[in-house]
């Protein structure tokens, strides 16, 4: 009765979960490229990064996801070109995508640049029938072997830097492709519109205060809203807190190296429903900003 408690608790969140289409990251301000191709480039250098996320410890088939991605300048710093890859679990559900963006940057004035991306992206669902567990071993309900669907997508996003600040409006994955099998499921297939924002500023000689936000829109969910803040040390570490809405309360802490390399741990502490069968979930990063002598971009390491 208890294993069917928590998956019946798992099926319920991770279909709202997947109304929205895309994965939501504790790292988010870390990994906008994610969520809006016009961050391609904006760091104007040279930048990768990895991603892996557990949620849900202690719920059996709950999701499990690897990110990586690297995105770079061009042309004078005037263009940016992006490469994202996906691959996420759930149950015997896996979900593999390829994305690349572009993004086109305007310079404003100043500091200030506007970036308007767009991206390309390829999907493979793949529903693992033969590690099933059925009470029939017979079931003719249940299919023999895997299923395997394929679809593109595209998204479209702007990003806008200033000195101390940045705001972004995208939508990454825009058609309704009908990756699901069932395709006439249009609640799965509603986009999701992303906006963030976030800013820095001083709190004293060897401390800055970085909050940033995320709120999500899909028509066929409801409005989630991301809130995270970091304390940056000496410009050199982090430690800081997020909530989002009715789902988690989330604790970061990080390390920027003076090479480049930054390296980051999120525990999230659920306050849904699930808090009775799941001990949380974590998520471990690591990325690498290449430096440059001519880089541009101001907190060239935090946005």
């Amino acid at each position: 009765m208890r294993k069917l408690i928590h998956l019946f608790l798992l099926i319920a969140f991770a279909g709202s979960a997947a109304a929205q289409s895309d994965v939501q990251y504790t790292h988010f301000t870390f990994n906008k490229l994610s969520y809006n191709p016009g961050y391609t480039g904006s760091k104007g250098a040279f930048d990768a990064l990895a991603l892996y996320r557990n949620q849900w410890g202690g719920i059996e088939g709950a999701p499990k996801t690897i990110h990586v991605n690297a995105h770079t300048p061009f042309a004078g710093r005037r263009s940016g070109i992006g490469l994202g890859l996906t691959a996420d679990e759930i149950g015997k559900v896996n979900t593999n995508a390829v994305d690349l963006s572009y993004a086109y940057r305007i310079k404003l004035g100043g500091t200030s640049t506007l970036s308007l991306g767009l991206s390309g992206r390829l999907e493979q669902l793949r529903i693992r029938w033969s590690k099933a567990d059925p009470l029939d071993p017979v079931d003719p309900e249940i299919p023999q072997g895997d299923e395997m669907s394929f679809a593109p997508n595209f998204g479209a996003g702007a990003y806008f830097l200033g000195k101390s600040y940045y705001v972004g409006l995208s939508v990454p994955r825009i058609l309704k492709n009908g990756l699901y099998l069932d395709r006439s499921d249009t609640y799965r297939n509603q986009p999701t519109t992303y906006f963030t924002g976030g800013f820095i500023t001083r709190l004293g000689s060897n401390v800055k205060l970085l909050p940033s936000v995320m709120v999500s829109y899909n028509p066929a969910a409801p409005v989630d809203v991301d809130m995270n803040a970091n304390l940056l040390f000496m410009d050199a570490f982090w430690v800081g807190g997020s909530y989002r809405l009715g789902d988690s309360f989330d604790a970061l802490a990080g390390m920027e190296f003076g090479n480049g390399m930054r390296l980051g741990v999120g525990l999230d502490f659920t306050a849904s429903e699930l808090e009775k069968v799941t001990t949380g979930s974590w998520e471990v990063m690591l990325g690498y900003t290449f430096k440059c002598k001519s880089c541009e971009v101001s907190h060239l390491r935090f946005f």
